[in-house]
């Protein structure tokens, strides 16, 4: 019992933490809600994810973001893993100016040495791997792997062309 005592936080979590009676505990994480619309100046355009009947469409047909975004825009998992979703399409346009720093790059690869430097049997996959010509050459400007890359992670809020579902995101 720590009746009228001091204790750190750690010595109550530990005390806790070996009562039979108690399932579970953790210390108070302190949340901080926002109110999130990004200021990119093409989201008005972006119906999926706050519909108001922009462009015809169904008022409320959409994901309602801004909840989760009001929480998250992402980054990091609750262990502080970066979180990398792999895009299986035509490539990106890794330059473009809403992927900022949400590209991912493969740092364990010294890129064109013509080494597979992480052995991991792809030599040179630095910025992931073409499937179709067996390099990293991920280029693609106007193919449907760009914009499908852009609704998952294009960097939000930096008042520059769309939002993605993740802000920040690492795209490979």
């Amino acid at each position: 019992s720590f009746e009228g005592k001091a204790a750190s936080a750690e010595q109550m979590l530990t005390a806790l933490h070996n009562s039979p009676e108690v399932f579970q505990v953790q210390k108070n994480h302190h949340i901080t809600y926002r109110s999130t619309t990004p200021n990119d100046p093409q989201f008005n355009q972006q119906w999926q994810y706050i519909n108001m009947g922009q462009n015809n469409g169904t008022v409320g047909a959409d994901i309602d973001m801004y909840l989760a975004w009001d929480i998250t825009t992402g980054g990091l998992t609750a262990n502080g893993d970066t979180i990398v979703v792999c895009v299986v399409d035509n490539g990106l346009e890794p330059g473009h100016q809403d992927f900022e720093d949400n590209t991912w790059v493969n740092y364990a690869e010294i890129p064109n040495n013509d080494i597979d430097d992480d052995n991991n049997g792809f030599v040179d996959d630095y910025f992931g791997w073409n499937t179709g010509s067996n390099n990293d050459n991920l280029n693609s400007i106007n193919g449907h792997g760009t914009p499908v890359a852009a609704i998952i992670g294009a960097k939000g809020n930096n008042n520059r062309g769309v939002a993605g579902v993740n802000w920040n995101v690492k795209l490979m």
